[in-house]
């Protein structure tokens, strides 16, 4: 390819054309973006006047840098035809180009179609994208069909964002396993999506439902906008107990629609509250408050538990219904209070915030609290009450208790909204904390930076500015009392700056000053983001007398700080701006390269400054803020970087190695720049005097250097030094040719370089057409010696990656059933070829040939990796079979294998219902190893529980467990071993761990308890069952009829009866009231309570003792707990006096 100068060039088969030689020269001077509007203008012109074609067709025959411009031109003059054409072209820049074309012009149907043929990866990539942004529908609906026949589903599914919705929803159940990314898909096709989830989700198995809700939320989460109700329903219904993050952030939607819903969903029992779980977002407050559902109180009790949660509620609420919703959520709940629960009180009406207060504070005192607690409720009432409990906390003889104390005792005064009060607390302050210790020093001035509103007046200052002193003055001043008093003053700047109080404003830019000359700067924050639009001008102006008096000095520490806090605001604010010119003119070496970089902050004045900046000082070429400007924009000023004598001066002393320019904009060059620039990297990375890092780093950034950088990365790629030779390997993958040298990196897949080369070829392949990918890895594949065993495995996941997938399942085939091929490339074409099952009839039997195969393969690898497949990612017609294919692996020889494969069968018998009986054989079969049964047991239980149907599922006459539990019981029955060495009642231990560990679920716990009724020796299992199995959520009769039916179990076991009531007060212990009536459950007490059973009254004991605590012992349970401690059996009295309503 021939390679272009500044001006005109030509090749030798292209006749030089006026128009086309007059653009090239009069684009050769202009910086880049000058030079993309005037080709654009350009074309413009050229196609008025008819020439745009010819000027096209010289550019299209010169180098790359032509090429690329005449792109642009086609597409700003509207040349169809010419990007058409171009729309898999192999340099990016072309290709993105005319993709741009499908979006705006006529680009025909035909071309795009075309284009797909024999594409890269890549560009198959960016073509899907390309038809999705444009649109268009029907030819979208074309190629699903003839991309899915070449290319497999993988590609198919990029293409229905874009489809009609009827065919999106028709096809997307055989097209969903090979769905990667479902939020676009929900967003453009949200019926199709919801769709598919209400299908998808009525037969699923409730075990597999987790993995489905995480795989589909963010498609649902786009989905709702469009379909809320129904993706509501889809939650109410088939919900998981955790809501993934996308689907948590959008319950703000859904609320918008029936917050009512919603807020049953968030209080259900089966809905999974974490302690430390995230915040509601502000959306869906916001929308509960405005939707006022019948149910939010309900929701404001289950948040009690995290009163950060309904402090937000009650913020978001209006103030005048704040305290009846407070009262309604706490009648018969006390507040405990906890540092979280601040917030809670903050938001309350002031005489009801005194109110809970003063009774939080009195239960504190009398119940002994940690101090903190006691203080941070006394912080609410009124200051002539709390004053002097916090005064006496402050005054304190322990150090931690006067840390914990003083925050308290400014935020007392700092509610009062009373000045008086906060003046009588700096008063405080100048005389205590000058000599109190820093960590106490630091806490009180945090909290004074954190009083609300514009709290100071003029007559503050002296106290202000001598408790400021004395803190920055002091020898142990930390950065935590330097980033309160830097708040503090900011926040006397926020809040003052518009009343123009000059005496307080003049504190705050005093204060920076001190704390910018304590360290030679001061951080700012992100003052941006608290300033009102406007204000950041005022706050300069008050600023301004430190900044000129700072910049005087040469100390420019607090402009900078004040330039990066503002961000882009600093850029229309002429004063700072001034500054930082006096800066680069007066300022020393620091200074200079520190306002350059603000100086060149602005896009807007970039292009402009960079050249003034380069007028003063030649030298400041070199500094990376200047060197970005001039090779993203002044390209025109970038051969000051280029030239063969580099721009010494002030920051390039005549002895000191130039800096490279940055080649992340070489595409902007012109070509002879990015020769220079390659030439400079080349001498760097072939200079032995410099580190070997440094000499990488330069193959491998040059390598964005259009031609250029390639030709570099070749030549150093066979380098001794392995860190140079590893970095133009990976440096390969990152050129505008990577196609070129898939062979080159292919050919190190035998040596040391191989742990680069093969990786780095993920990314060639993946831009390389698929005609030129089979040979090379078809002969890596299938080589037994001269490449490694790792350099194979890659290879094999390369060809299902990047091959048409017919194609690759035979290369796939070939290279399994290669003589001496290693077990381990083996292995990685099993975990390949499942994914390749949808590639049609021919080769979804190939896949099913090696698959049978490998489960015969003498290797455990082998057979371990065909325990890789979800099932979720293969096909669903493909699903049995595969389930069957693992069944058979249960019992294989190999414990591990067997053990993996037990595990799978959790998510798999869903799809083979006989798939589960290998599990019942490992579990019951007492000659076969020990290893396996436990694994069996815990995937028996799993699938009793797990919803599936008869007879995988529950545990009725004929399913899995109840053939399992029958057979070990008749083995119980008819007798067993129990004095042999190594043998010890294996049935019983297998039968009891079975119903005690594994087995879940009301259903299946009670039909086991039924089978177990006639066995004596198993009641404790037959308890544990019983006891898992009660549904304190059952109305009253239910209820009472089961509690019964244990206690007359019990009944003659003092012992199993005491251990069954500790086992039932613990299942209840966690989340205790979620979900029970309490009228019901109180009821169902007394009734046990009420006879003079042993174990009907311990029964009464455990639940009195979970639930009791959990309704706040109203008088109701108080008096039920004092008839348990007077039954007429002794134990029930004495278990019942150990319960305590109120710890001592």
């Amino acid at each position: 390819m021939s390679r272009s100068t500044d001006g005109p060039a030509s090749a030798p088969h292209v006749a030089p054309h006026p128009a086309a030689e007059r653009l090239l020269a009069e684009l050769a001077p202009l910086p880049h973006p000058a030079r993309l509007r005037h080709l654009a203008r350009a074309a413009h012109a050229l196609a008025g006047r008819g020439e745009l074609a010819a000027v096209l067709a010289v550019l299209a025959g010169r180098g790359r840098y032509e090429r690329r411009l005449g792109a642009l031109a086609a597409l700003t003059g509207g040349q169809t035809p010419y990007l058409a054409a171009r729309l898999a072209d192999p340099d990016d820049v072309v290709r993105r180009y005319a993709l741009r074309a499908v979006r705006c012009l006529p680009v025909p149907d035909g071309a795009v179609e075309a284009a797909y043929e024999g594409a890269s990866g890549v560009v198959r990539r960016e073509l899907s994208r390309a038809v999705v942004a444009a649109g268009r529908r029907e030819l979208a609906e074309r190629l699903v069909g003839t991309v899915r026949e070449r290319w497999g589903d993988g590609e198919a599914v990029r293409l229905l964002p874009a489809c009609p919705p009827e065919f999106a929803a028709r096809v997307l159940p055989e097209l969903a396993h090979a769905v990667r990314h479902w939020g676009p898909l929900g967003r453009y096709q949200p019926q199709a999506v919801v769709g598919y989830a209400e299908r998808v989700l009525a037969g699923l198995p409730r075990n597999l439902r987790r993995d489905w809700w995480t795989q589909h939320a963010h498609g649902l989460a786009a989905a709702a906008p469009a379909e809320p109700l129904r993706v509501l329903g889809l939650l109410e219904r088939y919900g998981p107990a955790l809501l993934p993050g996308a689907l948590r952030d959008g319950l703000a939607t859904l609320a918008a629609a029936d917050a009512e819903r919603v807020v049953r969903r968030l209080t259900s029992p089966e809905w999974h509250r974490s302690r430390y779980g995230p915040r509601p977002s502000p959306a869906l407050v916001r929308a509960l408050v405005q939707a006022d559902p019948p149910s939010l109180p309900v929701l404001g009790r289950e948040w009690l538990a995290h009163p950060e949660h309904l402090a937000a509620l009650l913020r978001a609420m209006p103030p005048h219904r704040r305290e009846a919703f407070f009262d309604t959520v706490t009648a018969g709940a006390p507040l405990e209070w906890t540092a979280a629960a601040a917030p809670l009180l903050a938001a309350l009406p002031r005489d009801r915030r005194a109110a809970v207060a003063r009774e939080l504070v009195a239960r504190g005192r009398a119940e002994e609290w940690w101090i903190g607690d006691v203080l941070g409720a006394l912080a609410h009432l009124p200051v002539a009450e709390a004053r002097p409990g916090l005064l006496t906390a402050v005054r304190s003889s322990d150090p931690e208790d006067r840390a914990t104390a003083w925050p308290y005792l400014v935020a007392n005064a700092g509610h009062a909204r009373d000045h008086a009060a906060l003046s009588e607390v700096l008063v405080l302050m100048d005389a205590r904390l000058g000599n109190e210790r820093d960590p106490i020093r630091a806490q009180a001035l945090k909290a004074l930076a954190a009083v609300p509103g514009a709290p100071f007046t003029a007559g503050d200052v002296g106290l202000l500015d001598r408790i400021a002193l004395a803190a920055v003055q002091a020898r142990d001043c930390s950065w935590a009392t330097r980033n309160a008093l830097r708040d503090l003053a900011l926040g006397v700047l926020r809040h003052h700056t518009a009343a123009g109080e000059p005496e307080l404003l003049d504190w705050a830019a005093r204060t920076l000053g001190r704390l910018a000359g304590r360290t030679g700067g001061v951080d700012l924050g992100g003052l941006v983001h608290t300033l009102r639009r406007g204000q950041e001008g005022l706050v300069v102006a008050a600023l301004e007398p430190w900044l000129r008096a700072g910049a005087d000095h040469g100390e420019y520490g607090l402009l900078f700080a004040l330039h990066g806090a503002l961000g882009r605001r600093a850029y229309r604010l002429p004063e700072l701006q001034e500054l930082l010119g006096e800066a680069l003119r007066k300022g020393d070496d620091d200074a200079f390269r520190a306002a350059a970089r603000r100086w060149l902050a602005d896009p807007a004045t970039r292009a402009e400054r960079v050249a003034e900046l380069l007028a003063s000082e030649p030298s400041a070429a070199v500094l990376p803020a200047v060197g970005e400007a001039l090779a993203a924009r002044r390209t025109d000023l970038l051969d000051a970087l280029l030239a063969e004598e580099p721009p010494y001066g002030r920051f390039l002393p005549g002895r000191a190695r130039r800096p490279l320019p940055d080649f992340r904009y070489a595409d902007r060059w012109l070509p002879r720049q990015q020769e220079a620039a390659a030439r400079l990297a080349r001498d760097a990375a072939g200079d032995d005097s410099r580190p070997l890092a440094e000499r990488a780093a330069a193959v491998t950034s040059a390598a964005a250097v259009p031609e250029q950088g390639r030709a570099l990365a070749l030549d150093f790629a066979a380098s001794g030094e392995v860190l140079l030779a590893e970095a133009a390997l990976a440096a390969l993958a990152r050129t505008d040719e990577p196609a070129e040298d898939l062979a080159v990196l292919l050919a190190h897949a035998g040596g040391d370089r191989a742990r680069v080369a093969v990786y780095a070829a993920d990314r060639v392949a993946a831009r390389t057409p698929a005609a030129a990918l089979s040979r090379p890895l078809g002969a890596l594949l299938t080589a037994t010696t001269g490449a490694k065993v790792t350099s194979r495995k890659e290879a094999a996941r390369l060809t299902a990656r990047h091959l048409p997938p017919a194609e690759a399942v035979g290369l796939l085939a070939t290279a399994y059933r290669t003589p001496r091929q290693h077990p381990d490339v083996r292995a990685a074409v099993v975990r390949c070829v499942p994914g390749l099952l949808a590639a049609g009839p021919r080769a979804a039997a190939g896949v099913w040939e090696l698959l049978d195969e490998a489960v015969g393969s003498d290797a455990p690898a082998v057979r371990q990796a065909l325990q890789a497949a979800r099932p979720l990612d293969l096909p669903a017609a493909h699903r049995p079979r595969y389930a069957g294919l693992l069944a058979g692996l249960a019992e294989d020889a190999d414990h591990d294998v067997a053990d993996n494969a037990l595990s799978a069968l959790e998510v798999w018998a869903a799809y083979a219902p006989q798939a589960a009986d290998a599990v019942r054989r490992i579990a019951t079969d007492l000659t076969r190893s020990r290893s396996g049964w436990h694994r069996a047991a815990g995937v028996i239980g799993t699938l009793a529980g797990s919803g599936l149907p008869h007879p995988v599922g529950g545990g009725a006459p004929g399913s899995l467990l109840h053939r399992t539990v029958t057979e070990l019981l008749g083995v119980v029955r008819g007798g067993e071993p129990e004095d042999e060495a190594d043998r010890d009642l294996p049935a019983f231990r297998r039968l009891h761990h079975l119903v005690t560990m594994a087995v879940s679920g009301p259903e299946a716990l009670a039909a086991v308890a039924g089978l177990l009724a006639d066995e004596p020796d198993l009641l404790p299992a037959r308890l544990s069952a019983m006891t898992r199995a009660l549904d304190v959520r059952a109305d009253l009769p239910e209820l009472v009829a089961a509690l019964r039916a244990l206690a007359a179990a019990l009944d003659g076991h003092p012992a199993l009866a005491a251990a069954t009531a500790t086992h039932l007060c613990n299942l209840h212990a966690y989340n205790r009231s979620r979900g029970v009536d309490e009228a019901t459950m109180l009821e169902a007490v007394r009734r046990l309570s009420a006879g003079d059973g042993l174990a009907e009254g311990l029964l009464a004991t455990g639940l009195a003792e979970a639930f009791g605590p959990a309704f706040h012992w109203p008088q109701g349970w108080r008096s039920a707990l004092r008839t348990l401690r007077a039954h007429p059996v002794s134990d029930v009295r004495h278990v019942a006096r150990r319960v305590a309503i109120v710890a001592e």
